[in-house]
């Protein structure tokens, strides 16, 4: 048997039947009356109670469980005076999937917002296994493991400052992409001392992730960028971090350019339906921007996605909507081609 390290909830499918599941927990709490708590989709009730049968010290499952008819099963761990509750997150479990967020940040190994276990909480409080993760500082991910955290890192490039040999060097030892943000770097998207980069990207197979937002990370340059690279998947995060007709003109260029892609960071569920039925599920990838919100990122309140709505929330009436195979495609397939992940 073997469990996530950065998790504590688990499962276990039956061999007997494929809708029958035994939930895994290891953790701190340990008692012959330890129990899990859980309701399904977002906690959509009836609430359920359950013994957790304890294996060894830190290590307990319950009997197997249906689990048929649902996308998620959203829980907590109690031994009648202690709970374990994700820091307050809760933990969400995917049934038969397994999502991965195209858009992390981490700047360390520290409890921070901005460090390694707030990321790995807020993770958990949504069921995210694996993610593509970048940081200003490139060193910052030297510091981390971030293969045991499922993470898959990008090369922050800074053009004219960012070494053409530490790119390549970082490409051969794993990292999976290019990330450039015009904004904090102040330089134009299409800016053309990017292309050294970009030859490298294409050399390496690999895709350019680029904020896009007002003024220089604009939709139009991004587009001018991928219009001279066409054989690297450019992806534009957050589709466009501004007013609604950027995100039209967004998906409009993905359309016409076919190298384009949208990605769904601080977008309403809505949103991104509106994205996919613009430009397929097949050029949509969900992403989140976490943790920038520390580890409650996925669930905070008041909500932190157009303060509308929470990213635990949409994430199941998005799923819902989509289907299996757009929720597949967008929720990680997508993510997993373009950056050659298996």
């Amino acid at each position: 048997m073997q469990l996530s390290k950065k998790h504590t909830i688990s499962y276990l499918p039956s061999a007997a039947n494929s809708s029958l599941r035994q939930i895994v927990y290891q953790g701190a709490l340990s008692s012959p009356r330890l129990r899990l708590h859980y309701g399904f989709d977002g906690w959509q009730g009836p609430i359920h109670n359950v013994k957790l049968q304890q294996i060894t010290s830190g290590l307990a499952m319950t009997e197997p469980l249906e689990l048929g008819g649902h996308l998620s099963l959203d829980c907590v761990v109690t031994n009648g005076q202690c709970w374990d509750n994700n820091h307050g997150a809760d933990y969400r479990l995917w049934i038969d999937f397994a999502p991965l967020d195209a858009h992390l940040h981490v700047s360390g190994e520290g409890p921070g917002e901005l460090g390694l276990r707030s990321l790995e909480t807020a993770m958990a409080s949504v069921g995210i296994s694996r993610g593509i993760v970048s940081w200003i500082d490139n060193t910052a991910l030297d510091r981390i493991q971030w293969r045991a955290a499922g993470l898959s890192p990008l090369v922050w490039v800074r053009p004219g400052e960012t070494s053409v040999d530490e790119v390549r060097t970082r490409l051969a030892a794993g990292f999976v992409g290019l990330k450039l943000h015009p904004v904090v770097d102040e330089y134009r998207a299409d800016d053309l001392l990017l292309n050294p980069y970009l030859e490298v990207a294409a050399e390496y197979g690999c895709p350019v992730a680029c904020h896009s937002a007002p003024g220089k990370a604009d939709p139009d340059h991004i587009r001018r960028l991928a219009e001279r690279f066409p054989m690297i998947p450019v992806i534009l995060y957050h589709t466009y971090l501004g007013p609604q007709e950027g995100r039209r003109r967004a998906a409009e260029h993905a359309r016409e350019q076919s190298n384009l892609y949208l990605e769904t960071s601080w977008c309403r569920w809505q949103e991104v339906t509106e994205l996919i039925e613009s430009v397929g599920a097949e050029r949509v990838l969900f992403g989140s921007d976490a943790a920038v919100d520390g580890a409650h990122h996925y669930c905070r309140h008041p909500p932190n996605v157009k303060g509308q709505e929470t990213y635990k929330e949409g994430l199941v009436a998005l799923m819902q909507a989509l289907g299996s195979q757009a929720t597949r495609q967008v929720m990680g397939d997508n993510a997993k081609r373009l950056f050659h992940l298996n």
